[in-house]
């Protein structure tokens, strides 16, 4: 009978559950309250004193919540190759991990116990977001003896490849690094939308927020505007510009932040088939990634990337069935690297990649059917044209200039779009690979080996069987690719294909 020595984390580890829970309070619970807080500046006269109750109460709740989520959380490593976790505080609950669904032991060294010598111990699980375990507090020499033991159990386990394969696998042992200055992380916050989304959340609240404004900020700019610029502008409009320009400022301020407290000091090393990552200013975050556990890469090149002449790589793991994306524990962000670091990167996650010559610009895409840009013309560019014409002209009553704008602007993304829809197969020693490329203003690359794939299937509306036409879509267990409006012949001997090759691999795919 399995014996189970239950044990708990150092009190120390008090501090991650409070910091964690006040983290996923500020990511999920923060957009929920705005409507509260848009009526609490806005409305609220005594702000400074019940914003002290507000936030006193906040404070004692968390801690209390943290405290007791420490006090029932036990966890135990069974001689069953389990992981065992008991935790909650209203919800108890009971997690369950073998070390064979575990795909990496990562070790976090958080700012706050650096000093105490302690570590966080990361499980990351295989096909679900929720399988996810954390052992916090733990002492460095623990975390890497649970790490050895998984990682030894699972090679032990792991099916025995032909000795090809095998071969192949070991010919790259050099060491190979990368290492990004925070000059060039920066970027990567100039790169990144997320801030400036974030601000798009408060849409439903601008006419509140700007008439708060108008009576705190803006009057004040526009009186300063009209006495410095007189009459030769519209003081009033110059004022809403100047608080738009700021608050773009500051979404991008924030997004270089995010993005420095997440990559500070990024280091990347790969040898013998695994790649191992280092960075982070509160966190230093250790992330380990086998090259057999990759679903699938990704090359973007955004509209700011451009102009940096940057690209970012994200390297795909396993992840749930019904996520369309991997989160982002499992995946592995190399965030600005330069043409020939691109490449040299990639040479190590796909050998033919190192052929001679060898670059996706030169790659002859096949691209999709023009009956895709008919389509995407006429609903996204004619209809939103004319609809935008017909409200100037009876509305407004403004210049018809305006609305052919619209049109050729549109009608240019329409068809910017449509060009970058292309694919392409490719043969390496037995093994199949699908390059998919798809963008606008910028590029994406896509590239998997075919038999990682779950699913394939085609979808076709009724005005597209009439013409012959399907859309391609293969399911990965990194999340789901998609071609739209391909000659259904060429669509079904993908789908053959690709089931083919995922039938016939013996090899793992994750």
């Amino acid at each position: 009978m399995n014996k189970q020595h239950w044990q708990r984390v150092s009190p120390w580890a008090l501090l991650y559950f409070v910091i964690h829970f006040a983290y996923r309070f500020i990511k999920d619970g923060i957009f929920n309250l705005l409507p509260i807080a848009v009526v609490f500046v806005t409305q609220v006269q005594d702000k400074l004193f019940w914003g002290k109750i507000g936030a006193s109460i906040a404070v004692v709740g968390l801690l209390l919540y943290s405290f007791a989520y420490y006090v029932n959380f036990r966890f135990c490593i069974t001689d069953d190759h389990d992981i065992l976790l008991n935790k909650g505080v209203f919800k108890k609950e009971r997690l369950t991990l073998s070390f064979l669904r575990v795909q990496n032991v990562n070790v976090a060294e958080p700012f706050y116990f650096k000093p105490l010598g302690l570590v966080n111990c990361i499980f990351d699980a295989a096909g679900s977001v929720a399988q996810e375990a954390v052992l916090p507090g733990v002492t460095q020499a623990y975390a890497e003896d649970v790490r050895e033991q998984v990682l030894t159990y699972k090679e032990l386990q792991q099916v025995v490849e032909d000795q090809q394969t095998t071969d192949s696998e070991q010919v790259a042992e050099t060491l190979y690094s990368l290492k990004l200055t925070n000059k060039e992380v920066a970027k990567f916050g100039l790169m990144s939308n997320m801030a400036i989304l974030a601000l798009a959340a408060l849409a439903p609240f601008m006419n509140v927020l700007f008439d708060f404004f108008e009576q705190a900020v803006i009057n004040r700019l526009e009186a300063f505007y009209e006495q410095e610029v007189g009459l030769l502008i519209n003081a009033a409009a110059l004022a809403v510009f100047s608080i738009l320009l700021m608050l773009v400022m500051l979404a991008v301020l924030l997004s270089v932040i995010m993005s420095l407290i997440r990559f500070y000091n990024y280091e990347l090393y790969f040898q013998a088939g695994k790649f191992k990552r280092i960075s982070g200013l509160l966190e230093r975050h250790q992330l380990s990634v086998s090259l057999d556990k990759v679903q699938s890469i990704v090359i973007k090149k955004n509209l700011i990337a451009r102009l940096l002449q940057r690209y970012t790589i994200q390297c795909f793991q396993a992840t749930s069935g019904y996520v369309t994306g991997a989160k982002s524990k499992q995946s592995l962000v190399m965030p600005v690297l330069k043409h020939e670091q691109v490449n040299q990167t990639l040479q190590r996650v796909y050998p033919w990649l190192s052929e001679a010559n060898f670059d996706f610009k030169a790659v002859k895409f096949k691209g999709v059917e023009q009956a895709l840009l008919l389509k995407n013309f006429l609903f996204y560019s004619l209809l939103p044209s004319l609809l935008f014409g017909l409200f100037n002209y009876y509305v407004v009553a403004s210049h018809a200039l305006y609305s052919i704008c619209i049109f050729v602007m549109l009608s240019c993304l329409v068809y910017l779009s449509y060009k970058r829809y292309g694919y392409y197969f490719y043969h390496y020693q037995g093994r199949y690979y699908g390059i998919f490329r798809s963008g606008m203003l910028g590029v994406q690359y896509r590239v998997f080996e075919l038999y990682k794939a779950q699913s394939t299937r085609g979808v076709s509306t009724y005005f597209m069987r009439r013409v012959g036409l399907k859309s391609l879509s293969i399911q990965l267990a990194s999340g789901n690719v998609s071609l739209p409006y391909l000659k259904a012949t060429l669509a079904d001997e993908i789908i053959d294909f690709t089931l083919l090759q995922a039938e016939l691999e013996q090899r793992n795919w994750m």
